[in-house]
């Protein structure tokens, strides 16, 4: 049995929650705001530029975090992993600018990708921190303290990109990243197994016998097949639309930075108190109606932004689309991993939640190719792209009408 790598004491905790702050401002302030509009504006991209970037980036995540999982089951260790990443996740998001426009998309590439793949190790870890009685309430306290990150990375774009410019605060954002980063890494065990032999081969069959077998059940149950069908098309229109809001909402909108900063800040502010809020209604009706609650508040959601501009609606309803949102993605990451765990045989978990992950890496692959290639390939505009999205978060809430619940016959 693997010793921990973690112990279970306030100060692990506390390291562990401060960490997923520093993985929340890498995705809410480098890649959901400043690098947009650093390509964007000042390099003379496009949302294609972006879109087939944040794609490639998340092909490597597809392809290698499978593999990266099972060699962390074989080495029974997550922290050196977990530190690698970190560290070239910080160091590629601290070069970005430094060198010439392609290899600073590059560098983003491999920040994007390591930060991704770096969650995959800090999820595991907190089997070492909490226990069967508290997981929820640990993992509960890492996501709330996690949206301070968010907010953090608003208040730094709000003061210092017009101040001091992109490049500025990729480079702040880096060193924030690395300071949330380093109780964890001080406090992790790094202690490997010396006699232990890399079967690089072994590792690879085992990899896809594990991913085959896992998809091959998924298809005997149609509720869970429906299920992941449904997250697919509900995580590409959410993904693509995480990632481009502040694009759209300065380009198509026409909001000014600091607007858009505001609107993105309210709406992490929301999510706060909304995610506690949803967890109370999520034990008392189930995860299930929650879950299609939150993707019918998408639909309209991502209606109500596309319809914005196409309609000529006064700009100020950017701040409902802001605002609801918030609570629309705090109920999602509340309701769905409790569904998971509700429909999952107890020796089958580990399964179908590498199913339920794959699902969404797919969907974070397609979100923002489609974005690019709707408004720039196919010369469309943003406008059609968000459409895009609102006709997928709709296929999505049909297709969770065929889910059943635990306790509904399949």
């Amino acid at each position: 049995m693997a010793s921990r790598e973690l112990s279970s004491t306030r100060l692990s905790v506390a390291s562990w929650v401060i960490y997923d702050m520093g993985s929340t401002l890498f995705f809410s302030g480098v890649v959901g705001l400043v690098f947009p509009l650093w390509v964007t504006d000042v390099m003379g991209g496009d949302d294609a530029t972006v879109g087939y970037t944040l794609t490639a980036s998340m092909l490597v995540v597809f392809f290698l975090s499978p593999v990266l999982g099972t060699l962390s089951d074989r080495l029974k260790r997550r922290m050196p992993f977990l530190l690698t990443l970190t560290i070239v996740g910080v160091i590629s998001t601290l070069s970005i600018g430094t060198f010439q426009y392609p290899l600073s998309i590059a560098l983003f590439c491999v920040a994007v990708s390591s930060v991704y793949l770096s969650g995959i190790f800090y999820n595991g870890l907190l089997a070492d921190i909490a226990t069967k009685n508290n997981v929820g309430f640990v993992g509960g306290i890492g996501v709330g303290v996690g949206y301070f990150g968010g907010i953090l990375a608003v208040i730094l774009g709000f003061f210092f990109l017009e101040l001091k410019g992109h490049i500025f605060l990729f480079r702040t954002m880096a060193i924030f990243i690395l300071l949330l980063s380093v109780p964890l890494i001080v406090t992790g065990k790094y202690k490997l197994d010396d006699s232990f032999k890399l079967p690089v081969k072994k590792i690879l069959m085992h990899t896809f016998l594990v991913t085959f077998r896992a998809v091959s059940h998924t298809v005997d149950n149609k509720s869970w097949l429906w299920f992941l069908i449904a997250r697919f098309w509900y995580l590409w229109a959410i993904s693509a639309a995480s990632f481009f809001a502040v694009l759209y909402g300065v380009n198509t909108v026409n909001l000014t930075e600091r607007e858009v900063q505001l609107v993105l800040l309210v709406g992490i502010i929301t999510g706060i108190p909304m995610g506690a809020l949803w967890g109370r209604v999520v034990d008392r009706v189930g995860p299930l109606l929650i879950l299609r609650a939150n993707v019918a508040m998408w639909v309209f959601l991502l209606a109500l932004a596309a319809a914005i501009p196409i309609l000529d609606l006064a700009k100020e309803l950017w701040w409902v689309v802001g605002l609801m949102s918030g609570s629309a993605l705090a109920g999602l990451y509340v309701s769905e991993r409790p569904y998971v765990l509700s429909i999952a045989p107890k020796n089958r978990v580990g399964e179908y939640f590498g199913i339920f992950n794959m699902a969404g890496r797919l969907a974070a692959i397609a979100g923002p190719f489609s974005w690019g290639f709707i408004s720039v390939t196919l010369g469309l505009g943003q406008s059609a792209a968000i459409v895009c999205l609102a006709v997928c978060a709709l296929f999505a809430f049909f297709t969770l009408t065929l889910v059943k619940g635990s306790g509904e016959e399949i």
